[in-house]
């Protein structure tokens, strides 16, 4: 009898583990991020050469964000053989990226088999003139929406060794302005930043990574002011006509759901951003700035201050929105920010620059989460090879060892 029972018990636990296996290989676990973040844009839909963004990941990027993708309603599926797109059969909504998601998976693998597997990959949403999030559907409804893409089969997988995690380790909000300065886009809805939020935290509450990526005016540590439109002008005595600013929009989604946010790519390439104002015209070196910038967080306890009163429809308080520096990821431009017909417009950062300020922050211990660059294609332009150059600055013998005494 004791015997037949602990066979029983054996023959149940075999069939425990094995059911197990196969649920894990189902529905893998989720990504963490890496201490250190170097982060890169690419806008390639695989169905390009991959080489820059390979090349990108052997320099040591670790956080790769695919550009874009965007909700669109159900009705609205697009057959094109360049969009993909995936719904529940009974969803209003869907998520379409310009991607072959084939050949997206097998590239994954290829990164898997290459011993990159650890390669935090994301989705972004939006853009310069892009759409914003689609009207009328619920956190929860995109949410399905965005699962019902993330894991879905493309044709011949069952033929071919594939990817078999989700497309995504999480999502970007990279919801931007537009040329058109009537366009609706130029004014976020709370409705838009509502469902940035709830969808933010959906994700995050099921394990996926999220990350946002404002405009230096859209996330502006050095003005309280609060607006919900990006066709506003900044307050100094310089290119006035530039009306694409805003005033800490993406402030309203840190006050909220900031517990739903894993980092912040700060754009300091924006369009007459305050970084290209206070180097080009007030002389303050490109190093200095972004010292600074840390330096001000920090003394204002890694936070920062908003009027939100200032619009009366968004129902909050003013007050200060937590910003630590362990969510900030400096953002760059890399080579195309050299091309003649920019001008002033958009500031580039030498890597010694970077490499100067990120190694005096480390060594006082304010350094941020890391730094990161649109766009991986632009690799190369005018010489500059951001993914290698700034991998050498976070991975520098003399930082590593200061992290290892501290």
């Amino acid at each position: 009898m004791i015997q037949r029972r602990t066979s029983s018990i054996l023959l149940l636990f075999m069939l425990t583990n094995y059911t197990n296996s196969l649920t894990n290989k189902a529905a893998p676990l989720r990504k963490e991020l890496p201490n250190k973040i170097l982060l890169a844009y690419t806008t390639n839909k695989c169905q390009d050469d991959m080489t820059k963004v390979t090349e990108a990941i052997q320099a040591g990027v670790n956080v790769l964000i695919w550009s874009f993708a965007s909700f669109v309603p159900k009705e609205e599926e697009d057959s094109s053989a360049t969009s993909s797109s995936s719904c529940n059969s009974d969803s209003r909504v869907q998520l379409k990226a310009e991607l072959d998601v084939s050949k997206y998976k097998r590239y994954r693998e290829e990164l898997r088999h290459m011993g990159y597997p650890h390669v935090v990959h994301l989705l972004a949403f939006g853009g310069w003139n892009g759409p914003h999030v689609a009207s009328g559907y619920s956190g929860k409804e995109l949410y399905d929406a965005f699962q019902a893409f993330n894991m879905q089969q493309s044709e011949n997988d069952d033929n071919v060794e594939t990817f078999l995690g989700p497309l995504f380790d999480g999502v970007d909000w990279d919801l931007e302005g537009h040329d058109d300065i009537q366009s609706p886009t130029n004014e976020f809805t709370k409705e838009c930043l509502d469902q940035v939020g709830e969808l933010s935290r959906l994700m995050k509450e099921d394990g996926f990574i999220v990350s946002m990526a404002p405009p230096e005016s859209y996330l502006d540590i050095t003005s309280p002011k609060f607006s919900r439109r990006v066709n506003l002008t900044y307050p100094e005595p310089w290119h006035k006509e530039f009306q694409y600013h805003g005033w800490n929009v993406y402030a309203y989604i840190l006050a909220k759901w900031n517990s739903s946010i894993d980092f912040v790519f700060l754009q300091f390439y924006e369009s007459y951003s305050h970084a290209a104002y206070q180097t080009s015209q007030l002389g303050q070196s490109r190093q200095e700035f972004l010292i600074d910038y840390c330096d001000r967080l920090v003394k204002n306890q890694e936070s920062m201050y908003v009027q939100f009163e200032d619009d009366p429809s968004v129902q909050l308080p003013n007050q200060s929105i937590p910003f630590p520096l362990s969510k900030l990821v400096f953002g760059f431009a890399n080579g195309w920010a050299l091309n003649d017909d920019l001008g002033e417009k958009t500031i580039f950062f030498p890597s010694s620059s970077i490499q100067k300020a990120y190694k005096k922050l480390a060594l006082i211990g304010k350094e941020p989460r890391g730094v990161g660059f649109w766009v991986v294609e632009e690799e190369g332009s005018h010489g500059i090879h951001y993914a290698k150059e700034l991998s050498s600055i976070l991975n520098h013998e003399e930082l590593r060892m200061v992290a290892k005494e501290s």
